[in-house]
């Protein structure tokens, strides 16, 4: 049996080191946000189509997107937001079923779905655990402000579409405070894994 973990987060909570260090040790990863990027980075003609058809046209130069004006627009747009999530959903758990039905087939032991918006979503079902990884609102809007281009009024609209702590924490099997050191989250989140792992021996 293949055990499914999900592995999500809010903004800057630190999924992005935390997948990249599961890779490291060899852990099966799958990384919705890996794939959105690749999909904005080499767009196939048929996100390229959808973006035209439904009012990014601005957005788009020859088989570049600008995914700032992309992000600005959604955020005023609830409508064009719900058609762009829609495709991106679609582009991404088609991806993510063909990750879990080829290491269903190898009978991996253990694979890992880095989905940042799990709960939002409604993906709890296909996890059989989820590892949450959280840190308090004040550090978590610091971390994010640091980022290049990364601006207070979209960071507020980004929280504001994001489910509250207490909710996630309350559905997740395990809660990692990534605000310590990398070090330790990278033993935190080993050692829940491995009580999965012994959980199903």
């Amino acid at each position: 049996m293949t055990i499914i973990i999900g592995l999500t987060g809010g903004i800057a909570t630190g999924k992005t080191t935390i997948s990249n260090f599961l890779k490291k040790k060899k852990y099966s990863v799958h990384d919705s946000d890996a794939i959105v990027k690749k999909m904005y980075a080499s767009p196939s003609a048929g996100f390229i189509k959808h973006l035209k058809n439904n009012g990014f046209l601005s957005s788009i130069k020859g088989t570049k997107i600008n995914k700032k004006l992309i992000r600005d627009a959604i955020f005023n747009n609830k409508q064009k937001k719900r058609k762009l999530e829609d495709y991106i959903h679609n582009e991404v758990r088609r991806s993510r079923n063909e990750f879990l039905k080829k290491h269903k087939q190898k009978k991996t032991k253990v694979v890992i779905l880095d989905i940042p918006l799990l709960f939002e979503a409604k993906l709890e079902h296909v996890c059989d655990y989820i590892i949450l990884l959280y840190l308090p609102k004040k550090t978590k809007i610091l971390r994010a402000l640091n980022r290049k281009g990364m601006k207070k009024d979209i960071l507020l609209k980004i929280l504001k579409n994001q489910k509250r702590d207490s909710y996630k924490k309350k559905k997740a099997s395990y809660v990692i405070n990534t605000s310590k050191t990398k070090k330790h989250s990278f033993k935190m989140i080993l050692k829940a894994i491995g009580n999965i792992i012994n959980s199903n021996a």
